[in-house]
């Protein structure tokens, strides 16, 4: 029998600066710091919303010794690849897009899987961070199918149609390729 899973309660990452990390967790990402606990870990941080009862979602968590600690993970080496935050509506992950780059934050990618738009950046540390809406359908679209395709974006582009209702002939490899002209891109897994 497995293990009966409610959800992910929260994350760990490790850092090099906490001061530098908690910086960058409150001032751009907005994390509300709930308990600093050096002795026992480091910092819990929440999304800071009463009409969500999550307790500490975000823990910063620092090095033994930063002077010898390795970077973060390439793409090629074991661990996390990225730790991925849900936003509820398109409008406001372009408005955390505009925060990000007003805040001098890079965001690597725009990418459009199937199921969701996907932005990914990573944080004062290195770590690997993705802001993601995901469209009302996706739950449908993983049942029929969405594909094995990633198509790039813009803030400019339309969400697709099917991230309100997904067709009646909905097959991940034609609608998709019609609806983006030939704009798909392998993006490597994320």
């Amino acid at each position: 029998m497995a293990i009966k899973l409610s959800r992910i309660g929260h994350a760990a990452v490790r850092v090099r600066d906490i001061e530098r990390a908690k910086k960058f967790y409150t001032e751009v990402m907005g994390f509300v710091i709930e308990e600093e606990d050096p002795e026992h870990g480091g910092v819990f941080m929440s999304l800071g919303r009463d009409d969500v009862d999550e307790g500490h979602v975000m823990d910063l968590v620092p090095v033994d010794d930063p002077a010898s600690a390795a970077d973060a993970p390439e793409r090629n080496q074991v661990g996390v690849a990225h730790i991925a935050i849900k936003v509820d509506t398109h409008e406001d992950m372009k408005n955390a897009y505009d925060h990000l780059t007003d805040n001098g934050v890079s965001v690597d990618r725009l990418v459009e899987h199937a199921n969701q738009r996907s932005m990914y950046f990573a944080d004062s540390e290195g770590n690997r961070l993705e802001i993601y809406y995901e469209f009302p359908t996706s739950k449908e679209l993983f049942k029929r199918g969405r594909g094995d395709r990633d198509f790039v974006f813009t803030f400019d582009d339309p969400v697709p149609p099917w991230a309100t209702e997904v067709p009646a002939d909905w097959d991940p490899d034609t609608t998709v390729d019609r609806y983006h002209r030939g704009t798909v891109r392998n993006m490597m897994g994320d």
